[in-house]
Protein backbone atom coordinates (compact mmCIF):
# COMPACT_ATOMS: atom_id res chain seq x y z
CA UNK A 1 0.00 0.00 0.00
CA UNK A 2 1.61 3.32 -1.03
CA UNK A 3 2.10 6.13 1.47
CA UNK A 4 -0.52 8.90 0.98
CA UNK A 5 0.30 12.53 0.30
CA UNK A 6 0.14 14.38 3.64
CA UNK A 7 -1.73 17.27 1.99
CA UNK A 8 -4.76 14.96 1.72
CA UNK A 9 -4.82 14.06 5.44
CA UNK A 10 -6.98 15.82 8.05
CA UNK A 11 -5.24 16.38 11.40
CA UNK A 12 -5.15 18.39 14.64
CA UNK A 13 -2.01 20.27 15.65
CA UNK A 14 -0.96 22.67 18.43
CA UNK A 15 -4.24 22.27 20.35
CA UNK A 16 -6.44 19.64 21.96
CA UNK A 17 -8.95 17.92 19.69
CA UNK A 18 -12.63 18.87 19.78
CA UNK A 19 -15.85 16.96 19.09
CA UNK A 20 -15.92 18.63 15.66
CA UNK A 21 -12.39 17.36 14.88
CA UNK A 22 -13.52 13.88 15.84
CA UNK A 23 -16.63 13.98 13.64
CA UNK A 24 -14.60 15.30 10.66
CA UNK A 25 -11.96 12.55 10.92
CA UNK A 26 -9.21 14.97 11.93
CA UNK A 27 -8.90 13.40 15.39
CA UNK A 28 -9.14 9.90 16.81
CA UNK A 29 -9.85 10.54 20.49
CA UNK A 30 -10.82 13.23 22.98
CA UNK A 31 -8.87 13.76 26.17
CA UNK A 32 -11.22 14.27 29.09
CA UNK A 33 -8.93 16.36 31.25
CA UNK A 34 -9.76 17.35 34.80
CA UNK A 35 -9.13 20.70 36.45
CA UNK A 36 -5.83 19.57 37.97
CA UNK A 37 -4.45 18.02 34.78
CA UNK A 38 -5.92 19.78 31.76
CA UNK A 39 -3.91 17.96 29.11
CA UNK A 40 -1.93 19.56 26.33
CA UNK A 41 -0.92 19.01 22.73
CA UNK A 42 2.49 17.45 22.10
CA UNK A 43 4.77 19.66 20.03
CA UNK A 44 5.65 17.44 17.06
CA UNK A 45 5.12 18.06 13.34
CA UNK A 46 1.69 16.80 12.27
CA UNK A 47 0.67 15.05 10.17
CA UNK A 48 3.67 12.79 9.77
CA UNK A 49 4.48 9.29 8.63
CA UNK A 50 5.15 6.58 11.21
CA UNK A 51 5.26 2.87 11.85
CA UNK A 52 3.07 1.58 14.65
CA UNK A 53 4.07 -1.63 16.45
CA UNK A 54 1.32 -3.30 18.44
CA UNK A 55 2.67 -4.02 21.93
CA UNK A 56 0.76 -7.29 22.25
CA UNK A 57 1.09 -8.91 18.82
CA UNK A 58 4.23 -7.18 17.52
CA UNK A 59 2.36 -6.47 14.27
CA UNK A 60 3.66 -3.43 12.39
CA UNK A 61 1.47 -1.01 10.44
CA UNK A 62 2.27 1.98 8.26
CA UNK A 63 0.34 4.96 9.63
CA UNK A 64 0.06 8.72 9.47
CA UNK A 65 0.02 10.35 12.90
CA UNK A 66 -2.74 12.98 12.93
CA UNK A 67 -3.03 13.81 16.63
CA UNK A 68 -0.64 13.94 19.61
CA UNK A 69 -1.79 14.82 23.13
CA UNK A 70 -0.60 14.31 26.67
CA UNK A 71 -2.47 14.08 29.97
CA UNK A 72 -1.69 12.54 33.34
CA UNK A 73 1.81 11.57 32.17
CA UNK A 74 0.54 9.61 29.16
CA UNK A 75 1.46 10.63 25.61
CA UNK A 76 -1.14 9.34 23.16
CA UNK A 77 -1.06 9.50 19.36
CA UNK A 78 -4.00 9.18 17.01
CA UNK A 79 -3.23 7.80 13.57
CA UNK A 80 -4.67 6.80 10.22
CA UNK A 81 -3.81 3.18 9.34
CA UNK A 82 -2.90 3.31 5.67
CA UNK A 83 -3.73 -0.28 4.68
CA UNK A 84 -7.27 -0.20 6.09
CA UNK A 85 -8.06 3.55 6.02
CA UNK A 86 -9.15 3.27 9.65
CA UNK A 87 -8.18 5.25 12.73
CA UNK A 88 -6.37 4.00 15.81
CA UNK A 89 -4.84 5.40 18.98
CA UNK A 90 -1.82 4.23 20.92
CA UNK A 91 0.86 5.30 23.34
CA UNK A 92 3.67 7.32 21.80
CA UNK A 93 6.13 4.51 22.65
CA UNK A 94 4.37 2.28 20.09
CA UNK A 95 5.24 4.60 17.18
CA UNK A 96 8.43 5.08 15.19
CA UNK A 97 8.08 8.59 13.78
CA UNK A 98 9.40 8.94 10.23
CA UNK A 99 8.82 12.64 9.61
CA UNK A 100 7.05 14.56 6.89
CA UNK A 101 8.94 13.24 3.86
CA UNK A 102 7.24 10.30 2.14
CA UNK A 103 9.17 7.08 2.97
CA UNK A 104 10.51 4.96 0.12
Amino acid sequence: MPWPDLLTIKYVSNRLATEEDLSQGAAVFLMKPDNQNPGKPINIPLPQYAIHTDDLSGEKSNVVVIQAEEAKGQQVFGALVIATNTHMAGLSSEFLLLGENKPN
